[in-house]
């Protein structure tokens, strides 16, 4: 995979970066740090979060070191745009949340920072790769057959509960607790993110590639079918990034998405500023970035000494379960105050829950291999949209769901079978 080298778009991006977090630095600690959720768990464990600016210096120091690495270590451009993301969607929050506190538990940040450091290092190894390939043009129709006859079941279960006008975001809620309470298929549970992630994201980018405009048409309208089939607002986001993050190289892909964030920052500040409407961040920077930070604090509080070892997943049948209702309740009930409420783990604080710091190193180590084998592939960075959505699942749930549940493990074959060389062999089109 190509090697990244000192140019302009590196260093803007580096620019973007170090302008993006410090106003994040504002905005968290004016404003979101304030917040409900922050408000909530003050209430419930009593702790107070506010600006140390100590730790802030030291949290800001060990980041811009990690945005300088990036300037001058070498590394392939597909490494980079990942260990950028590790930062944008791991390490500032983490760091931040650090800063909020004289005494918070510091091993959740150190730890985020070994995931980058381990991302970088395993990037280092070298993969003797010697396994068969799928031609492109092949694996395009391939897909698309798997899609046809793997979706007959999503239209025998769920056809019952289309409702079109889930389309405008109207009645998603209703139809989703329609199909909690009505459906209950075990294919359809496991292959619902294998399709609407992977397999029909990829033929789609296959079909956008040969120009295969009638078939890529019916790639999007399978999306959109399976976004009906419970309403679930990631397909939207799976098929926007696989579109948005289609053109260019990898360096110009994550610059421009680094400056639209931070222009949406910006204008997200301004908007309350001038006429104080916080929805914009409350529902883009709070939800996905800021209060992951703050769930891997109460994981870290509430499992510490007190680890599960997998038992609510595939050590159930040797590990009995202490509790009546899943991690995820219990944080939402224990730290939020709201039962009902699912509250999303990472993969350091899933890895702590079940085994503390042994199986957060163990997570740490998992990645950063499955990140490793992906740079060895020499994937096209048409497919970017892929990693972008595996990475930002690790943010908001356990390893063992991503790799089962969500995909992880197909899109490791898809690579490997598929997507392999792809760079050399997908050139850019004029």
């Amino acid at each position: 995979m190509k090697t990244h080298t000192f140019n302009s778009y590196k260093l803007k991006t580096f620019g973007l970066l170090i302008v993006f977090y410090f106003l994040l630095s504002a905005l968290y600690f004016t404003y979101i740090i304030d917040y409900d959720d922050f408000n909530y768990v003050t209430y419930t464990q009593k702790i107070e979060f506010y600006f140390y600016w100590p730790r802030y210096i030291l949290a800001s120091l060990v980041i811009v070191t990690h945005f300088f690495a990036l300037l001058r270590l070498k590394m392939s451009d597909f490494i980079f745009s990942i260990l950028l993301l590790i930062l944008f969607f791991f390490v500032i929050p983490s760091g931040l949340l650090f800063s909020s506190n004289s005494e918070l538990d510091p091993s959740i940040f150190t730890l985020h920072n070994m995931l980058f450091v381990s991302i970088y290092i395993f990037s280092l190894i070298s993969w003797n790769l010697t396994f068969p390939k799928i031609k492109s043009r092949s694996a395009t129709t391939i897909l698309a057959a798997i899609t046809f006859v793997g979706l007959i079941p999503f239209v025998i279960t769920y056809w019952p509960y289309i409702d079109i006008s889930n389309l405008w975001l109207v009645n998603v809620y209703e139809t989703r607790a329609l199909v909690l309470e009505n459906v209950n298929n075990l294919y359809t549970a496991y292959a619902y993110s294998w399709f609407s992630k992977i397999i029909i994201p990829t033929a789609l980018i296959f079909c956008f590639y040969f120009r295969k405009r009638t078939l890529a048409v019916v790639m999007i309208i399978s999306l959109l079918f399976l976004y009906l089939c419970g309403a679930h607002k990631t397909v939207f986001l799976g098929t926007l990034f696989m579109i948005i993050f289609y053109k260019y190289d990898y360096l110009k892909k994550i610059y421009f998405f680094m400056k639209l964030l931070t222009v949406l920052l910006i204008f997200s500040i301004v908007m309350t500023l001038v006429f104080d409407v916080t929805y914009i961040w409350e529902m883009t920077f709070r939800r996905a970035l800021l209060l992951s930070a703050l769930l891997d604090y109460c994981y870290f509080d509430f499992f510490d000494e007190n680890y599960i070892y997998w038992s609510n997943s595939f050590m159930s049948r040797f590990i009995e379960y202490p509790y009546d209702i899943s991690p995820d309740f219990i944080i939402g009930r224990d730290y939020f105050d709201r039962p009902k409420m699912n509250a999303n783990v990472g993969i350091i604080s899933d890895g702590f829950k079940n085994a503390g710091y042994i199986g957060a190193l163990l997570n740490i180590f998992i990645v950063a291999s499955i990140f490793s084998f992906l740079n060895s592939l020499k994937i096209s960075p048409k497919f970017f949209g892929l990693f972008i959505l595996f990475l930002f699942s690790l943010l908001n749930s356990s390893l063992t769901t991503i790799l089962l549940t969500h995909g992880g493990f197909l899109m490791i074959i898809v690579a490997m079978f598929v997507l392999r060389n792809t760079e050399n062999s997908l050139k850019s089109r004029q």
